[in-house]
């Protein structure tokens, strides 16, 4: 039985890059002995994560990290290269690790069961909490990895979870393996999500359809909802 998570602590662990500093890096254009200086080039967010403002008027957003998730993308691409240093490869990329898996929770503590086909958001008592259902996890290495995009799914990385595009996008669960799919490349993007964090909790956009969010709302199984009705789930690494 998996415990229920702090709501303060739970989606603590997680992601990439270490901190780094969105204030300025420096005086642009101050002269050096040999002209002018090079203007510094600004740092990027992470992958995957949202920028909260600073403390004080005026202050530069400070960048939120997620330490899973640079554990998992390095263990399957390695560190990640400046775009100058990266060499080109016509071959299909081969995974060099094994899904990582999390527990998953709404902001009602609700886990995912799977019932009828449908991963239903269930509150975890009793009965319940056998059945609740991990999230499994490979990155997909053929887009921008700051954007933390995730190939998702359940039972161990054996079911992926995809998105249909189309006037009403669907969510459904497939037979295929998140390794198979990592291998891929553009046929991916239907299970592929990007995956935002804010500091506690995360949201998954559909890669394949811009604007559409893993939603628990209304209870009866996850889907697919606008911004505005996005859930923030508690996640961490089993």
């Amino acid at each position: 039985m998996v415990p229920s998570l702090p709501r303060d602590v739970a989606g603590a662990a997680a992601r990439p890059h270490p901190n780094l500093s969105l204030s300025s890096l420096g005086n642009s254009g101050a002269e050096g002995p040999r002209g002018p200086q090079e203007r510094p080039r600004p740092l990027q967010h992470p992958m995957g994560v949202s920028a909260e403002p600073g403390a004080g008027s005026g202050a530069a957003p400070e960048a939120v990290t997620d330490p899973d998730m640079e554990a998992l993308f390095e263990e399957f691409l390695g560190k990640e290269l400046s775009p100058e240093l990266m060499v080109p490869s016509a071959a299909p990329p081969q995974p060099r690790g094994r899904p990582h898996h999390f527990v998953l929770r709404d902001t009602e503590q609700r886990g995912l069961c799977l019932r009828g086909g449908r991963l239903v958001p269930t509150p975890l008592q009793g009965a319940s909490a056998d059945l609740e259902e991990h999230m499994s996890a490979v990155p997909n290495p053929h887009l921008e990895r700051r954007r933390c995009p995730l190939i998702v799914g359940i039972r161990g990385g054996s079911r992926a979870l995809s998105c249909s595009p189309g006037p009403e996008p669907r969510l459904q669960l497939e037979d295929v393996a998140l390794l198979e799919l990592f291998s891929r490349g553009e046929g991916a993007l239907p299970y592929t999500f990007y995956k935002t964090f804010g500091g506690s909790t995360h949201t998954f956009e559909a890669a394949a359809c811009p604007g559409a969010f893993l939603s628990t709302a209304g209870g009866q199984e996850l889907g697919l909802a606008p911004p505005d009705g996005a859930t923030s789930f508690y996640m961490h690494r089993r």
